[in-house]
């Protein structure tokens, strides 16, 4: 390159510096990119990029620090920042109606929080890229670095303020500096995942994935910039001895062909990271996604040395993380050596509905809920009732092979899946990991949030067992369904060759090899001992989430330690929690066998007055209205209903029962049922201001809402269960108040065995709250002669089709929670101020269920937050939020 001096226009500052002669094209444009570079001094603005975002992030690792989510000012923000808005085109479900498409969810619109945090990172990286003359003098001081000694004199020692060299150049700088930033967002696992380390701002990748998706796109359009406003600058430019554009000499340069691949290759992630092309093809996205990172990574680091710092930081991150993964994955499934040796066995058979075996609910329980109902079987279930897995508490089943997941069929088109991983592994309640089947790929992996809560104190593997319920969707889900399916009407349990030896094999479901990744997401930064009332909400299979935090809570309330149960309460604190409520929204009645087990566990560790269990079935058709009722809106019962018998009155178990108190117990007993929304298959205008389905609340986009063989049936007696326990509940209760009233003192009850808890009979259904100051019962749980048909002709169908095994324990679980479930939608906006106005301090809400449920969830919180009460002392108006979604 020539040394000759500047030139005239140089030194009055002109914004296009001269370029020497060259006789060789290559010289030529490597001399004019040479001279058209930053200096080092204009980097600053990069710097100054950086303190900002450090700046934010030391103020949120502050507030994490301090507590100051509940204080006034976190009030005052969590009030406006819960807010998510969702949008659906008018009349979009009447036309996918007609049109046959399946139910789609509202689309939904980024929260407040999220909103403003990327607004900010774009307000900052506009501000770095165009305020401010575009290249700094190097004789500038700050940030000044030492002289390059072959810098040609021909390179700009001015200020320059525009052009559109510079300002591609500065666009380039902001894209090189943010990619650092957009990889942080996307670990999952510390220390590579700092944002994710409990002490700092513990932020992780499921509240920041949002971020990383939008940070990469916002990175993408810099680089556009920088692409677009250097074109133009090579095509205005051309080379004196020619005449020939800089275009046609910039691909002699071959930083420029780097810079070319890197930009293609970045288009082709952004563009195979949209949402329609993710979700559909998400196998595909992914594999592709960890090949294009680095290479997009690796080709804009060799476009520019000078900045490839940047390049290198971000891939360290990201190739750091995933090797301390990587070992992590090799120990937790066995590959660097087992941490157990533990020998298949099998416990004694466990009797289940065979085949051909007709059943119906009358016969099925009279014998285990009477032997149930003995104190000495409460006590034996007190204490052992931190069995994690979503079976009845003394379900014999055989012991799982480490390594191995058991499948099992459940309504719903559901799986349950039960791992034991070789390596020891701990969890919070809430977390998710992922999970590969060899079977179905070796290399895919997918999130599924865990059901169950980790016990390091129990003895045994049961407390290491982790449940997902999986959904069969579209993809790896509906893969996972067709095998599991596949394998049972083949009668086999297990693939070929895949079983290890002297394994025993499962009297139901299939054993599949199974590898495991995590635990990640944030519920593990949650504080549950802060708050005096929980309030858990989850919609359809977000109940996988719902379950695992409130058995964490009831086991906590019950006097177990939560440091030994994965949480972060524990070692001499106390758990402050007086209350939980557990809302549950279905989609059918058999979708109950999902999660009864559990929930009739919790619901023996408690009193009546701490849990209070509401569980909500959209999919059912209100009874047939009577005309002298309909002017008030009312419903009658349906005399038609072959469910119930004809004639006038029934008696259950000594209790008579007419059509009143048939119709009584179906209708709702308080303020927090709605059943407007069944007139229709929507509404014009939802409390969320688009028009709303009943499934809005339950299905998540793709759920599969096809039946399995035998949960038609199961619906029909669960319903019915249901009816005639809370009708005989609401009999009992009317038949006290009129003694009560009429004087005639009550029995009092038999002093019980110092030590033994008191029966654990099922509490009534009807809600506390609105009606707290009523007397609630309980029901005894000896049998209700349920009604219901034959399952013969269920047994007889095709053998191909899947088929529910459920298991006596089961049945019973499942029957007494059936008195829980009430037709109709909740009124969640009602069910939380009603907590919040009998609150003793702050009150969490977690919630996991689909977009409108968690719009609807974040809404309600928002507007319960009351500032004002914080700032006089009153902790009831500060909220927490723990919502299971990716995105905070």
């Amino acid at each position: 390159m020539s040394s000759t001096p500047p030139s005239p226009s140089q030194r009055l500052g002109d914004p296009n510096p001269t370029t020497p002669a060259f006789e060789d094209g290559h010289q030529w444009i490597t001399a004019y990119l040479e001279i058209h570079a930053l200096s080092h001094t204009t980097w600053r603005y990069a710097y100054f990029l950086w303190f900002g975002i450090g700046m934010v992030t030391l103020a949120v690792a502050v507030s994490n620090l301090l507590g100051l989510s509940g204080s006034t000012l976190g009030a005052y923000w969590n009030k406006w920042a819960f807010r998510r808005r969702t949008w659906r085109k008018k009349h979009s479900l009447a036309n996918a109606k007609k049109s046959g498409q399946a139910h789609k969810q509202p689309f939904l619109f980024p929260s407040n929080g999220q909103l403003l945090a990327f607004s900010s990172l774009i307000i900052a990286s506009l501000a770095a890229t165009f305020l401010g003359p575009d290249y700094i003098a190097p004789s500038h001081q700050l940030f000044r670095r030492a002289a390059v000694p072959d810098v040609t004199a021909f390179i700009p020692q001015y200020t320059i303020e525009k052009a559109w060299w510079s300002s591609g150049n500065r666009a380039g700088l902001v894209a090189f500096a943010l990619f650092p930033l957009c990889v942080l967002f996307a670990l999952k696992r510390p220390p590579f995942a700092i944002f994710a380390i409990p002490f700092f701002t513990n932020r992780h990748a499921d509240h920041l994935i949002w971020l990383h998706r939008w940070l990469g796109r916002l990175i993408w359009a810099f680089a556009a910039l920088h692409v677009t406003f250097w074109s133009v600058q090579l095509f205005k430019d051309k080379r004196a001895d020619t005449d020939h554009i800089a275009y046609m000499y910039a691909w002699l340069f071959q930083r420029f062909i780097f810079a070319w691949t890197a930009f293609i290759l970045f288009t082709l992630l952004i563009l195979l990271s949209l949402g329609p092309i993710r979700d559909k093809y998400y196998d595909k996205f992914y594999a592709l996604h960890v090949i294009l990172v680095p290479a997009t990574i690796i080709m804009s680091a060799l476009h520019h040395p000078p900045l490839w710092w940047w390049c290198w930081l971000a891939l360290l991150l990201w190739a750091g993380e995933r090797t301390w993964r990587g070992v992590n994955w090799l120990y937790l499934n066995g590959f660097l050596g087992s941490s157990l040796s533990v020998p298949p066995i099998v416990k004694a058979d466990q009797k289940r509905l065979a085949p051909g075996q007709g059943w119906e609910m009358n016969s099925l329980f009279s014998d285990l809920e009477t032997a149930s109902s003995k104190p000495q079987f409460y006590r034996h279930h007190r204490l052992s009732s931190s069995t994690h897995s979503l079976l009845p508490l003394n379900a014999t089943t055989f012991s799982i092979p480490v390594g191995y997941a058991h499948a099992e069929i459940l309504s719903g088109r559901t799986i349950r899946l039960r791992v034991i991983t070789p390596g020891h592994l701990t969890w919070a309640p809430g977390q998710h990991f992922l999970l590969c089947i060899p079977a179905l790929s070796k290399f895919d992996s997918h999130p599924f949030t865990c059901a169950s809560v980790c016990d390091t104190q129990k003895p045994g593997n049961d407390g290491r067992t982790i449940v997902f319920l999986i959904r069969a969707k579209n993809g790896w889900t509906k893969r996972l369904w067709t095998t599991v399916v596949g394998l049972l009407a083949r009668g086999q349990r297990h693939l070929p060759g895949q079983i290890p030896a002297g394994a025993t094999l499962p009297a139901t479901g299939v054993l599949l090899r199974a590898w495991i990744d995590g635990p990640f997401g944030s519920p593990v930064r949650t504080d549950w001992g802060l708050y005096s009332t929980a309030v858990v909400v989850c919609g359809g299979s977000g109940a996988s989430f719902a379950v695992s935090v409130l058995e964490y809570l009831c086991l906590c309330m019950a006097g177990r330690d939560g440091w030994s149960l994965g949480g972060t309460v524990g070692r001499g604190r106390n758990f402050s929690i007086r209350r939980v409520r557990f809302i549950w929204i279905l989609r059918d009645f058999a979708h109950m066998q999902w999660c009864a087990s559990v929930l009739y566990r919790c619901q023996s560790l408690l009193p009546p007055e701490a849990l209070q269990l509401d569980l909500f079935v959209t999919n059912f058709n209100p009874p047939v209205s009577q005309p002298s009722l309909e002017a008030s809106g009312q419903t009658q019962f349906d005399a038609t209903d072959t469910s119930f018998p004809s004639t006038r009155a029934i008696e259950v178990k000594g209790v008579a029962l007419d059509k009143n108190d048939l119709l009584e117990a179906q209708m709702p007993d308080d303020d927090y049922v709605d059943l407007s929304y069944y007139m229709g298959d929507y509404t014009e205008n939802g409390e969320l201001g688009h028009e709303e389905h009943r499934l809005d609340l339950t299905n998540f986009d793709g759920d599969n809402d096809e039946r399995v063989r035998g949960e038609s049936t199961l619906n029909r007696a669960l319903k019915k269960e249901g009816t005639l326990r809370r009708a005989i509940t609401r009999k009992k209760k009317e038949s006290r108040r009129v003694k009560r009233s009429s004087g005639v003192p009550e029995v009092p009850p038999l002093p019980r065995e110092a030590g033994i808890p008191e029966d654990p009979a099922p509490p009534s259904s009807e809600p506390l709250g609105r009606k707290r100051a009523g007397d609630r019962s309980s029901m005894s749980t000896a049998s209700i002669a349920s009604q219901t048909s034959s399952m013969q002709a269920m047994m007889r169908e095709a053998v191909e089709e899947p088929q529910l095994e459920l298991d006596e324990q089961e049945m019973r679980d499942i029957s007494i929670m059936a008195e829980f479930a009430r037709p109709g939608r909740p009124k969640i906006d009602l069910i939380l101020q009603d907590e919040a106005s009998t609150a003793g301090g702050r009150i969490v809400v977690a919630c996991c269920g689909p977009t409108t449920l968690n719009a609807v969830v974040r809404k309600g919180a928002a507007a319960l937050m009351d500032p004002s009460r914080v700032r006089r002392g009153d902790k009831s108006g500060s909220i927490g939020l723990v919502v299971e979604e990716f995105g905070f």
